[in-house]
């Protein structure tokens, strides 16, 4: 049998219900039709990086968050590695988190928003 071949284009106005679709499939969670409307003003590519952007603004401007923690599936390495550029570090393993998809457990990241005390706070800061 010969292999197949797999291409990825432009998320469009004529394919983004096929890029729906497989979310529903693919995700444990649903997004709504802003993201998608988003996505096609945007465009995909770097849309999580854009979005991490904007929530750690909010809470940088608003001064009062200590920490972010999100979950990630234990087996999702490039989004392990793409937290980890923010600053995120794993914390804990909570075994069984997703109850719809394998592996079922999940990391928990953390980011701390804010420095400790007796620290500058452009020694905090790294370029991952």
């Amino acid at each position: 049998m010969k292999g197949s071949r797999i291409e990825l284009g432009d998320v469009t106005p004529h394919n983004i219900k096929q890029l729906k679709r497989l979310n529903q499939v693919i995700f444990p969670v649903s997004y709504n039709d802003k993201f998608y409307k988003d996505v096609l003003e945007v465009g995909e590519l770097g849309i999580g990086t854009k979005m991490l952007n904007h929530v750690l603004n909010i809470c940088e401007k608003d001064g009062t968050f200590d920490n972010i923690y999100l979950h990630v599936q234990i087996s999702n390495e490039s989004a392990i590695d793409f937290y980890r550029k923010f600053g995120f570090e794993i914390i804990e393993t909570k075994k069984n988190y997703y109850k719809r998809i394998e592996p079922a457990d999940a990391h928990v990241l953390q980011k701390n928003l804010k420095v400790p005390s007796g620290q500058n706070a452009d020694v905090q800061k790294t370029d991952n």
